[in-house]
């Protein structure tokens, strides 16, 4: 056996870790995830573990022990492709799970570049460096042969090393603030109220994007507020204590480029857990278990009183401050801006498309009597860059292209993009509570009273009459992030990852699967159709994931044009079978142009809702989204077989 590297932890500040006393009952693997764009591992159990891991060569392989973890209803192994050839999970003993990732003949890893990072006991992401070629600093390749799995590596037990103690974190470093924050500030921390149920954080502007965190010993906790900035009278707080014993201890402007807001809090009580969830007009932190506080708006109802094109920016100004969310609006393949407590004046005009305008029309949407969303649909080769507020009552939203005088250098940010978190659980970033389910068991570590996920593929049948060429279009990609929804959730990731499992079940059934992207990049609507046209298709299926700014909208949807209409009902069967908890929303005729203009049965299929908490869990999830994959497969394949 070749040599043994051990790999060396980070230093507590730069990841968290926790301290485990021994379970009374082995924790179970419940998921786990290799994201291909991020080159990025995250798992969760169902109790508390600390990894071991060592890297071994001839072939590379980074072996992570679970000790005290048994394996669950999990998918065993993923052919991944480029230098990584697979990752495998596999049981090693009675008391211990065995996650490898291994690499293809001739590449390496550097030890030093693999990253642990503890989001709490149960959620863990292991950030992997690039493969190097051995002797060599030359990247990886794009793709790479794959060989059938090789045998659980027998490995000899891994001497784990212990976490230094925990201790209240000092301010980060500049440098190791998340880099996707939003480089302008879009929130403002206003208030902090300590109340006898919990913590509210009172904010306007964007409704705030947070990362929270308790120590290891669960003796405080952080949250920091992403693109934020300190009011004049937050600088600071007294100490003041709730019923619980919780103590607002210092509130800090943490970074300034990019701008971070972090409030600590010190909590005696050692055996509670605490949980936080952004809202339009604030932040609420409060215990497991109980009621949130509730989370009002702050400032009077704003009347916004012109919305302009001025200077390539779109300019709104109200009477007061502003709270608002922002994305890309699904329905209307637009950018949407939604404001709450707030109204349109009377006789305001909107803009819309003029010669040399980086917009074609705005319009407004109203959601209920005290929120509206304005939509924004960017011209051809224009892209909507960051919003700012150069007071709270007034807000710009930049865009960049070609003829505007602003190039695509300059930041772009149509939403700032959280950093993925490992499911579960998310923060919830919409103040509705879950939608009320007939039948989901009550559990902290799983909503879904789905059946384990499968693990062979739907069906091993050849497809008759020759062999079939369906493309698979993930839809979104590199600086289009599709929908953003509940605790960041993008969709862009959500769909790239079951993309890649469709196709990989359609080969193994003998389709010829070609993806319209293999990484995570900005492809434009036409060369997507134009590939499909190009090589002669069978088929062409787009898989997206829905948003609304209604929290409540959930399901399943499949849209079509034309001949698509039986390919959809096959795929909208096949999902709904193994989906029946969500609601069937159906299949629908729509004028998408990725359908209208493709010379194939095409569809679009909408696999739930990033906005709604329900749905967003499930689309988190890896187990799941390999279920929702298999179930998009089964569709094509049966089609296939029944109409061809």
């Amino acid at each position: 056996m070749g040599k043994t590297l051990f790999l060396r932890w980070l230093m507590p500040g730069l990841v968290s870790f926790f301290i485990l006393t021994s379970p009374a009952k082995a924790a179970s693997l419940q998921s786990w995830q290799f994201e291909s764009s991020q080159n990025r591992l995250s798992f969760t159990t169902d109790g508390g573990v600390q990894p071991k891991a060592q890297l071994l060569s001839n072939p590379t392989r980074l072996v992570i022990d679970l000790p005290g973890t048994s394996l669950g209803g999990v998918n065993r192994q993923q052919l991944i492709g480029g230098a990584i050839r697979e990752i495998r999970v596999g049981q090693v003993d009675n008391q211990t799970t065995r996650i490898v990732v291994e690499l293809v003949d001739g590449y390496t890893l550097d030890p030093q570049g693999v990253q642990f990072r503890g989001i709490s006991p149960t959620q863990w992401t292991v950030q992997l460096p690039s493969p190097q070629a051995v002797g060599t600093s030359a990247p990886a390749p794009v793709a790479a042969a794959t060989r059938p799995s090789l045998p659980l590596p027998q490995t000899p037990p891994v001497r784990p090393v212990a976490p230094a103690p925990a201790r209240l974190p000092a301010p980060l470093p500049q440098q190791t603030v998340n880099r996707s924050v939003s480089q302008q500030p879009q929130t403002t921390l206003a208030q902090v109220e300590v109340r006898d149920n919990g913590i509210v954080l009172h904010t306007t502007g964007k409704m705030a994007d947070i990362e929270f965190k308790q120590s290891q010993d669960r003796s405080w906790m952080t949250l920091d507020i992403l693109g934020a900035t300190l009011a004049a009278r937050s600088n600071g707080t007294g100490k003041q204590v709730n019923r619980d014993g919780v103590t607002v201890s210092q509130v800090t402007q943490l970074s300034n480029n990019p701008p971070v807001v972090r409030v600590t809090m010190s909590t005696p009580k050692r055996s509670q857990n605490w949980q936080a969830r952004s809202s339009a007009g604030g932040v609420a932190v409060w215990p497991q278990g109980s009621t949130p506080p509730a989370v009002q708006l702050s400032g009077g109802f704003a009347k916004i009183r012109s919305v302009e094109i001025r200077n390539q920016q779109l300019l709104i100004e109200s009477d007061q401050p502003l709270n608002y969310s922002s994305g890309w609006d699904n329905e209307t393949q637009s950018y949407s801006i939604t404001f709450f407590s707030a109204a349109l004046a009377e006789g305001v005009a909107l803009p819309q498309r003029q010669v040399g305008s980086p917009i074609i029309w705005t319009r407004v949407r109203q959601e209920d009597p005290q929120t509206f969303t304005l939509l924004i649909k960017p011209a051809t080769r224009i892209e909507v860059g960051q919003i700012s507020q150069g007071s709270p009552q007034q807000l710009a939203l930049a865009f960049v292209g070609e003829g505007l005088g602003v190039r695509a250098g300059n930041p772009v940010a149509t939403v700032p993009a959280p950093t993925p978190r490992p499911f579960p659980p998310r923060t919830n970033t919409n103040p509705a509570p879950f939608p009320p389910r007939s039948n989901p068991p009550q559990t902290n570590r799983n909503p879904f009273p789905f059946p384990p996920t499968q693990v062979n593929p739907p069906s091993n049948n050849p497809i008759p009459n020759g062999r079939a060429v369906v493309i698979i279009d993930p839809g979104h990609g590199g600086s289009d992030l599709g929908a953003v929804g509940v605790g960041g959730l993008r969709e862009k990731d959500v769909v790239f990852s079951i993309s890649q499992q469709v196709a990989q079940i359609l080969q193994q059934n003998g389709v010829q699967a070609v993806m319209t992207r293999l990484d995570d990049r900005t492809v434009e609507l036409e060369p997507r159709v134009d590939m499909a046209n190009r090589i002669n298709a069978t088929l062409f299926v787009s898989i997206h994931a829905n948003a609304a700014t209604n929290a409540a909208a959930s399901g399943i949807e499949t849209y079509y044009y034309s001949s698509g209409a039986r390919l959809a009902q096959y795929v909208q069967n096949s999902i709904m079978a193994s989906f029946s908890q969500l609601p069937n929303r159906g299949i629908k005729t729509a004028r998408f142009y990725v359908l209208r203009n493709s010379s194939m049965p095409s569809i679009l299929v909408e696999t739930g809702f990033v906005t709604n908490n329900y749905d967003s869990y499930m689309l988190g999830d890896p187990a799941q989204r390999s279920r929702m994959a298999q179930a998009i497969a089964q569709g094509i394949l049966q089609y296939l077989r029944d109409n061809r």
